[in-house]
């Protein structure tokens, strides 16, 4: 892993070493949250200095959780940080509290396969569905989906996402290479 500064330029702060295959990858309050889908596939909070501080692996029946936890990204949305995991492998998104314990699972309409996410707003979170060619939108309080953009809105296959709540544009990302951007109303 690479660390970088962005200023009037991007300039190569220093080098991470990971193990395995790191594919989600979010920062909150100097530490790094990441995502590994290689054996065994797990979730690790990191230090600054790359010291492995959390490492969520099973589940309490010692089976493993995660089969490739693939987005990685910290909720601020709410009063208490969770950190939120698309898995496409088991169709899951899960909600950790910020010590990598395990809050709740929710399992995406089938042929889910979950990808990007972001929260939009307390207690809902966006995600990339690249199963079913949408985005859903998942009420963490009641663990409903519902699909609010499809493949008639964009004609993509969405990938990752990113939302920006100030401006409340959403940017969607394709495996087409391609990115839309949309704005949110409440």
């Amino acid at each position: 892993m690479q660390v970088f500064r962005v200023k009037d330029a991007i300039i190569h702060v220093k080098d991470i070493e990971v193990k395995g295959f790191c594919t989600g990858i979010d920062y909150f309050q100097g530490r790094w949250i990441l995502g590994y889908w290689k054996t065994p596939p797990r979730v690790e909070m990191v230090s600054k200095e790359g010291d492995i501080m959390h490492t969520l692996t099973t589940n309490s029946s010692g089976d493993y959780l995660f089969e490739e936890p693939d987005y990685i990204y910290v909720d601020t949305t709410t009063d208490i940080p969770q950190v939120l995991v698309s898995d496409w492998g088991t169709k899951k998104v899960y909600i950790l509290n910020i010590e990598l314990q395990l809050l709740q699972a929710f399992t995406l309409p089938s042929p889910g396969e979950p990808r990007g996410l972001s929260a939009v707003g307390e207690g809902q979170v966006l995600v990339a569905d690249a199963g079913n060619d949408t985005l859903q939108l998942l009420d963490l309080t009641t663990g409903r989906w519902r699909a609010v953009l499809g493949w008639e809105e964009f004609q993509l296959v969405p990938h990752s996402l990113a939302y920006n709540p100030a401006t409340k544009c959403l940017f969607v990302g394709g495996i087409s290479n391609e990115v839309r951007m949309f704005t949110l109303s409440k």
